[in-house]
């Protein structure tokens, strides 16, 4: 009878169970790794570029004319987005540049000085024809008499500075002729031979210069003529409005608006300004650390940033039902008396109401109610958001609102 030898085929059956359970321990504790140092990713799906909101004002008065551009274009530094039709026409600032240049011509005038004519008041003295000769001698009469004293006048009035030397010698050469007629064989005392006093007025030519308070006025004229000039060119140049930064525009008029100056044209997300927004659930939002780096697609092409903000909703999140009312006394205002104690003249419940009844002084101070117009602005935060940095310097295209997602390994 033949034996067979089995040695061989126990010592192969043993090497490959062991190499088996060599094999399946490795599986094991590899698995075991990666669960406890497993990475996990999350996605967001919904994030969107958002961005800094420009506002583009105009600086005159004015009517829309022509808007340039599609509500959410891309539109660059620079470009013109609308023009205006404005009130000033070229005739009105031909008008405004000739009136500057009369006030300047009105003023080089004015500093030159100038020759005016002055009034001045003469006096001649006349006598009549000489009666005939006498031998006869006489003292001097009244009228001599009178012009002495009116040459006395005259000197103490020019000492004083109310009448000028002609004037003064005028006077004393009238009675000085007189005196000398007195005393000749041939005067007579007789009114007829009395010299008579003529006064008139003649006009010279006298240089003066302008005073200081017209040149004055005369520049400020200038100044003036020279601002209502800029302000219309300047308006004049403002029918172009210019977009100051690059973004995505969204108009807020419409063509044939009337505009005051300071209204807003349009609204420019500045593309300086950029980052990615996401809303997600509270178990994500506490998952996720500031800092973590993220990536992204958009334009075809992969970007990396970080997480730069987180974002909370600022409401109660509490529900009402668990909030349980305090109830506090009233506590006088206006006149200096003791606060009821807690619990002291507590208000029934459900108190009836009667219509007759006159308005309770002093009401409790109700909180403004906001305006209609603000209560957008107003709204409560109620969402958990995600906030992505992109980098300042881009080879892409992004305008807001573009949609893509976002991958975050924790």
């Amino acid at each position: 009878m033949q034996s067979i030898d089995m040695t061989d085929k126990i010592k192969k059956v043993i090497g490959v169970s062991l190499a088996g359970v060599v094999l399946l321990s490795l599986i094991i504790g590899y698995a075991e790794y990666k669960y406890w140092h497993k990475d996990e990713t999350i996605q967001l799906d919904d994030a969107k570029v958002s961005g800094t909101m420009v506002s583009v004002r105009v600086l005159t008065n004015g009517k829309v004319k022509e808007l340039l551009f599609e509500d959410g274009a891309e539109v660059k530094a620079g470009d013109v987005i609308a023009r205006l039709e404005v009130s000033i026409t070229e005739e009105e600032i031909q008008q405004l540049e000739n009136t500057v240049q009369l006030a300047k011509d009105n003023y080089a005038q004015l500093a030159q000085g100038q020759w005016v004519k002055v009034p001045v008041q003469r006096e001649r003295v006349t006598y009549p024809p000489a009666p005939p000769p006498s031998v006869s001698s006489s003292s001097p009469s009244g009228n001599l008499a009178k012009l002495e004293e009116r040459a006395n006048r005259m000197a103490e009035l020019f000492e004083m500075g109310a009448v000028s030397a002609v004037q003064r010698d005028a006077a004393r050469r009238a009675y000085e002729s007189a005196l000398a007629e007195s005393q000749s064989p041939s005067y007579e005392s007789s009114s007829s031979s009395a010299p008579i006093i003529e006064y008139y007025t003649e006009y010279v030519d006298e240089f003066r210069e302008t005073p200081a308070e017209v040149l004055a006025g005369a520049e400020q004229a200038i100044k003036q003529a020279e601002l209502s000039l800029n302000v219309a060119k300047q308006e004049a140049r403002e029918s172009d409005v210019i977009a100051p930064v690059s973004g995505t525009i969204y108009y807020a008029v419409k063509v044939e608006q009337d505009l005051a100056a300071g209204d807003s044209v349009s609204r420019i997300g500045d593309s300086r300004e950029l980052w990615l927004e996401a809303q997600v659930t509270e178990e994500i939002f506490d998952k996720i650390p500031l800092g973590k780096l993220a990536t992204f697609s958009i334009d075809g092409k992969e970007i990396f940033g970080t997480v730069i903000e987180k974002i909370k909703p600022n409401i109660s999140t509490q529900p009402e039902e668990t909030q349980e009312p305090v109830e506090l006394p009233d506590i006088p205002t206006s006149e200096n008396q003791v606060a009821p104690l807690i619990g002291e003249n507590q208000p029934a419940e459900n108190p009836p109401q009667n219509p007759e009844a006159p308005p309770a002084e002093n009401p409790a101070p109700q909180p403004p109610k906001i305006p209609d117009k603000f209560e957008e602005q107003q709204k409560p935060n109620d969402k958990f958001i995600i906030k992505i940095s992109m980098p300042a310097e881009r080879d892409f295209d992004c305008p807001p609102n573009t949609s893509t997602k976002v991958k975050i390994k924790i």
